[in-house]
């Protein structure tokens, strides 16, 4: 007999809840189910603890074996979800991910509903939300409740809180030769997009109660990816799921090492952690150690000083421009903490640029990386251009606005506006927002 109910669980690196995720669907109070780990090429660790469930007959393991430089190309979730849908059996179809559990009445309970109502394809249930820190240590926590009748569920619902028939995923494939869309721009929200979809051909029904509880974790998906903008500038520090720090340069990302990292003036406190889909889209060039900067490479967006001379330096577009004054530190909030000594034999080896001077006029080259402000707006210094950001954009790239250097109108007049730097989402019109 097949299964009444599919549950598909998506996985990535979640070595400290998967085994809960899965144990919350063995401890259901319903046993008619089938279960796929649909795990994204996960590290050892965490492979090791599915292993240990996969005697249960009910349960299908599939690997995905994506290699990393491969995983931006598409929104993975979404694509190992549309392998298991394609895969399974069970009449109802229900979503899992590795840092959510079930209740045990969970399966039951919407079974039981959609078997009583025919005419009803698309059931969903309260969540309880619960943030916590490193250690999982609950920080704070709260009940989404159902809304009633959903007509448009995107960016209502969790994915986690929804089963839906067989029948209607089967619709949504005729319409859109797909079930989830896995286009890398749905990242952030794959479920709001599949739940357009779904929307098509039935509302949401609501069973109002907590049947499931979402943990938040600092590394859950959609923490990492809110406000972090399409492309991410030049000068970030950067890392994904294990410890290893990497320098954005020149659109590509550079493994800084312990010892660099602490020569170069960096603080630990500006990485950015990113979801390791968006860091392996940046393709890795030569690290950053003690033999590259001993060759004359010194990282864009520092600040060093000769120990001979004294003389200060702003490096950019991989140049030396010397810095007047401590004035000029002044007005473009350079601080003198974050200078790095360098002997002349080193810094030879590097072209002179334009003098950074105090005065801005038109002949202002501006340095990279530093934000102003002009009116109540914020932009980032690229190329010589002004590029705006918004604030939450520049507080997930740790880039403090309360340094903003404040530019008058006539000084703001002197530089080119570019391009927005924005944080693509797709709304529930399912068009394309910028923040």
């Amino acid at each position: 007999m097949n299964p009444k109910i599919t549950v598909i669980l998506t996985s990535y690196n979640k070595p400290d809840t998967v085994g809960k995720a899965i144990n919350s669907v063995l401890n259901q109070t319903f046993n008619n189910w089938e279960l796929f780990i649909m795990d994204d090429a996960s590290n050892t660790q965490t492979t090791n603890i599915i292993h240990t469930y996969l005697d249960d007959s009910r349960i299908y393991y599939y690997n995905s074996g994506i290699k990393d430089n491969q995983r931006y190309k598409k929104t993975r979730y979404a694509t190992l979800i549309n392998i298991a849908i394609s895969l399974s059996h069970g009449e109802y179809i229900s979503y899992l991910t590795d840092d959510v559990f079930y209740l045990p009445e969970r399966l039951e309970e919407m079974a039981h509903f959609l078997d009583q109502h025919h005419s009803i394809n698309i059931v969903y249930s309260g969540q309880l939300i619960k943030h916590v820190d490193h250690s999982y240590n609950v920080v704070a926590e709260k009940n989404l409740n159902t809304k009633g009748i959903l007509k448009k569920a995107a960016h209502q619902v969790d994915h986690c809180s929804v089963m839906h028939t067989r029948n209607i995923a089967n619709e949504v494939f005729k319409s859109y030769q797909s079930y989830w869309n896995d286009d890398p721009m749905y990242w952030y929200n794959a479920d709001a997009a599949f739940w357009n979809r779904l929307n098509r051909f039935a509302p949401f029904h609501p069973i109002p109660k907590v049947l499931d509880v979402s943990l938040i974790t600092p590394s859950s998906l959609q923490q990492l990816t809110s406000y972090l903008p399409e492309t991410i500038p030049d000068g970030v520090l950067v890392k994904g799921l294990d410890d290893k720090v990497y320098l954005i340069d020149n659109q590509k990302r550079r493994h800084i090492s312990e010892a660099m990292f602490d020569q170069l003036k960096y603080n630990r406190a500006n990485v950015v952690q990113i979801p390791d889909p968006i860091l392996f889209k940046y393709e890795e060039t030569m690290p950053i150690d003690l033999n590259l900067v001993n060759n004359g490479f010194i990282p864009n967006q520092r600040l060093v000083q000769s120990r001979e001379s004294k003389e200060m330096y702003f490096i950019q577009d991989n140049k030396k421009r010397k810095i007047c004054n401590n004035r000029v530190l002044r007005r473009f909030h350079l601080h003198i903490k974050d200078i790095i000594l360098m002997d002349d034999i080193t810094l030879t080896k590097l072209k002179d640029g334009e003098v950074i001077v105090e005065r801005i006029s038109n002949n202002t080259l501006l340095p990279d990386g530093v934000v102003f402000k002009y009116m109540n707006t914020h932009y980032l210094s690229i190329n010589h251009c002004l590029h705006p950001v918004h604030l939450k954009i520049l507080n997930k790239l740790k880039l403090f606005t309360r340094n903003a250097v404040r530019l008058t109108k006539g000084e703001f007049q002197l530089f080119e506006v570019a391009t927005p730097i924005t944080w693509p989402f797709i709304g529930e019109d399912n068009k394309q927002h910028k923040i």
